[in-house]
């Protein structure tokens, strides 16, 4: 088992324990966050990979923060996409198939 942690907006974070062959994707890292006498009080800048302290953060970390996130989120909203679609085709496909069976099946069951 390992810890990763989700990297909450705008500060802190939440504990996780997986298996150690558990895919970390956004918004998830495995880098440990600070001991702060808060420990919410701090955001993880992903341009840097780690964690720093909220009170010093200013406005062009969080800019880049969202940045960062909006472009993960992206690629897996793209990768989802591409999913959908494919399962779309495989649907299409198997009600196809299921219309031809049917069509046949029905000339059949007439002459019964």
């Amino acid at each position: 088992m390992k810890t990763i942690y989700k990297v909450l907006y705008p500060i802190g974070y939440e504990e996780h324990e997986v298996a150690d062959d558990f895919p970390v994707l956004l918004p998830f890292v495995e880098v440990a966050p600070l001991e702060l006498e808060n420990p919410q009080s701090q955001f993880f800048n992903f341009a840097e990979n780690k964690w720093e302290q909220a009170i010093i953060q200013d406005y062009s970390k969080k800019l880049e923060l969202l940045e960062n996130l909006s472009t993960g989120l992206q690629a897996e909203n793209e990768r989802l996409a591409e999913t959908v679609a494919l399962q779309d085709t495989q649907l299409t496909d198997t009600q196809l198939a299921l219309a031809e069976v049917y069509e046949m099946s029905v000339p059949l069951s007439k002459e019964v």
